[in-house]
């Protein structure tokens, strides 16, 4: 009982949790990469890729349709066509590029510039700004994506 109780205090015992936390915080802009090399090849080598259910049987565009041929536009460096594509994942894309700057700042420099971020944004009703952004992207995605 006495060795659970040790084990449980020392500090060595808790750096994989931090290591863990630090993998799950760096792990988004791993996938970004990996994603768009993954979404270059599977439209240029005519891969099977599940089509959206949605835009098959209404012709309707499903708010993220053109996700994948946006991250493959990505990964040509080819902006313009990346946001048209889908202009709302671009801008999270663009998103997530810019906390990675931010993130590497904070371990560079050792300040945090994140929490501050963080605190700041809790007073906007994001989910309000979200759900606008998403129905505004959806009716664009309606009027102008290209089959």
């Amino acid at each position: 009982m006495m060795r659970m109780d040790l084990a449980a205090s020392n500090p060595a015992n808790h750096k994989p949790v931090a290591s863990l936390n630090t993998l799950a915080s760096w792990l988004p802009f791993l996938l970004l990469p990996v994603g768009a090399v993954a979404a270059r090849l599977v439209l240029a080598q005519g891969w099977f890729f599940p089509q959206c259910l949605l835009r098959k049987f209404t012709g309707i565009p499903c708010p993220s349709c053109g996700c994948t041929r946006s991250l493959a536009a990505w990964s040509y460096l080819d902006f313009e066509q990346a946001f048209r594509f889908n202009p709302l994942f671009f801008l999270v894309c663009a998103g997530m590029l810019l906390w990675f700057g931010a993130r590497a700042m904070e371990l560079l420099s050792r300040q945090k510039f994140l929490p501050n971020l963080r605190l700041a944004l809790h007073e906007w009703p994001l989910w309000r700004i979200g759900a606008a952004l998403v129905a505004m992207n959806w009716l664009y995605l309606c009027l102008a994506l290209p089959k």
